[in-house]
């Protein structure tokens, strides 16, 4: 009888050790993979799935709160940049180290600018002024 049981239970045991071998040499080949930096193409899809998410979860009917909504939607951007690309975007033509909190604040006026013109009537008004006043202070800083 324990010859039986020991012999139906060795079967499964060593199918999962293959298992967890294959699992373990599959991470260390992963490590070792250099991450590509994001490109424009990966910027736009990010750009506009946040962009979906945030006029789809503020629509009428779901009314989640517009700013906890862009947040989640502005850090998600910067987290799949993060971990998919290594904090690495291609900025005219040349490989660039971004700071995330810069990159979720670039991220979340880029969405409100897009809400405002795919979801309007979702876009609060305060948030509305506050990106304005934001977009306006961007442009001093870049002229000097």
């Amino acid at each position: 009888m324990i010859f039986k049981i020991s012999k139906i239970l060795a079967i499964p045991i060593i199918l999962l050790s293959f298992l967890f071998d294959t699992n373990n040499e599959f991470n260390n080949v992963n490590a070792n993979v250099k991450k590509s930096p994001a490109n424009k193409n990966d910027l736009d899809l990010y750009h506009g799935m946040g962009v979906s998410f945030l006029c789809n979860a503020t629509r009428k009917g779901f009314d989640l709160d517009f700013p906890k909504t862009l947040n989640v939607a502005s850090a998600t951007f910067a987290s799949v940049v993060s971990q998919k690309h290594g904090g690495k975007i291609i900025e005219k033509k040349k490989e660039q180290p971004v700071n995330m909190q810069q990159l979720q604040f670039i991220a979340s006026l880029q969405l409100v600018e897009s809400a405002l013109q795919v979801c309007p009537d979702n876009v609060p008004k305060k948030i509305e002024k506050q990106f304005k006043i934001e977009t306006e202070r961007l442009k001093k800083l870049q002229k000097m």
